[in-house]
């Protein structure tokens, strides 16, 4: 279950960014709480990131937690909620459904445009995202601080450390199926629907 302990604030986001300052707090906060959860938490490690949450609740900090949480985390997070803010403001639920907001005067971005600016924010929290990671990394392995992040548990929720914070879309085209497809059965989506003539499922 997640703590709701924010490394950042909202106000965090719209100091250091284009966001605009009459943008609705409640709904930036759950996107904060969600980056964390999604991102931040698989690059420290279940032990050094419940340390952190701990730290925070306790206000008993080290002076290097708070260096790693202004200096690296920070950045980091404020660049994952902007990717996922294009689609969360944009559009919410309601009593009658899903609704796109707009208002008068203004032009709607289309959906591809909310993709691509999402996608600009992602890129640069992936930037800082691996810094974050590389500086743990050095920092723990001089077996002084950010031990936790060498330990992060042993319990089957625990969440090792990620070790590089880029990710690529990998298309498996019919190259590399043909060297997982059972020998003499045709493409996998025909076999998924019953058309392969040579399935016998």
């Amino acid at each position: 279950m997640s703590r709701k302990i924010l490394f950042i604030t909202p106000n965090t986001i719209k100091e250091r960014t284009g966001l605009h300052a009459n943008v609705d707090e409640k709904l930036i906060s759950p996107e904060i709480m969600t980056a964390q959860d999604m991102f931040i938490h698989p690059a420290l490690g279940t032990a050094l990131y419940n340390r952190l949450l701990d730290g925070i609740e306790n206000n008993n900090l080290t002076d290097a937690e708070e260096g790693l949480i202004t200096g690296y985390i920070s950045d980091t997070l404020v660049y994952y909620v902007l990717s996922e803010l294009p689609v969360g403001l944009s559009m919410q639920f309601y009593n009658k459904g899903l609704i796109r907001k707009s208002g008068e005067g203004q032009t709607e971005p289309s959906m591809q445009d909310m993709i691509d600016v999402a996608n600009r924010y992602k890129a640069r929290a992936e930037f800082y995202k691996e810094r974050l990671i590389l500086y743990v990394k050095e920092t723990a392995s001089k077996g002084v601080l950010f031990q936790e992040y060498i330990n992060a548990g042993s319990g089957v929720d625990t969440i090792h450390p990620e070790r590089q914070a880029y990710t690529i879309s990998v298309h498996l085209d019919d190259y590399a199926d043909r060297y997982r497809r059972p020998a003499g059965r045709g493409r996998w989506e025909d076999m998924y629907q019953g058309n392969s003539p040579n399935c016998d499922c």
